[in-house]
């Protein structure tokens, strides 16, 4: 239960269910029954948005390339 507040302040919560109640679960963005769920959760998103940045990233290049060669 003292958790809540930490978890409302993050960017991106994520609550354990557990014997503590579930006022954690319901302030989190991600809930999940055990710890060792965490590992797949952070890998399965970073790569996600590893993924979305690079295309962004190219996005980006290409849109402003295009830019300057309109210019010229």
């Amino acid at each position: 239960a003292n958790d809540v507040s930490m978890i409302q302040m993050a960017d991106v919560g994520i609550g354990i269910c557990g014997q503590e109640g579930r006022q954690a679960v319901m302030a989190s963005d991600f809930a999940m029954g055990q710890f060792r769920f965490l590992v797949p959760l952070l890998l399965v998103h970073g790569h996600w948005n590893y993924q979305r940045m690079g295309y962004m990233l190219l996005y980006n290049y290409y849109r402003n390339a295009v830019f300057v060669l309109v210019l010229f």
